[in-house]
């Protein structure tokens, strides 16, 4: 019984909610048509919060007289941090590329950088360990 009583109000609740929604949303277009119709200013149509944030940020964009006497004196100075970016000139230079591999780099040692060129590699402990007990 609780339970049919539940869904009861849960759907009137629903009900309730959606005609609210209705009337709010016809009291929206009476409001469009009357603000469309009362302001002569904006050419009879209503903003929208974006386009009117739009504008005003359109006024604000104007650079300061401090920033254009430098530009003017010393010339603007472009852009900034994009120099590590793909161009195309970097992409089709194939001067550096080695078609048989060599990909060592970091993390393999060549015997040049360990001993100045000696080929052996020392030996290991228990191999050291034999040679001094014989």
């Amino acid at each position: 019984e609780q339970t049919v009583m539940a869904k009861e109000r849960h759907a009137h609740r629903l009900a309730e909610k959606a005609k609210a929604k209705k009337a709010h949303m016809s009291a929206v277009e009476d409001w469009k048509k009357s603000a469309a119709s009362g302001r002569k200013n904006l050419g009879g149509r209503v903003t929208d919060m974006e386009e009117e944030e739009e504008r005003l940020r359109g006024l604000g964009s104007a650079q300061n007289k401090k920033r254009m006497a430098s530009n003017k004196k010393y010339g603007f100075g472009g852009k900034r941090g994009r120099f590590k970016q793909n161009d195309k000139k970097t992409l089709d230079d194939m001067s550096k590329f080695n078609p048989r591999g060599g990909f060592g780099g970091i993390g393999q040692k060549t015997t040049m950088m360990k001993g100045g060129g000696a080929g052996k590699k020392r030996p290991g402990k228990r191999a050291r360990d034999s040679a001094r007990s014989k």
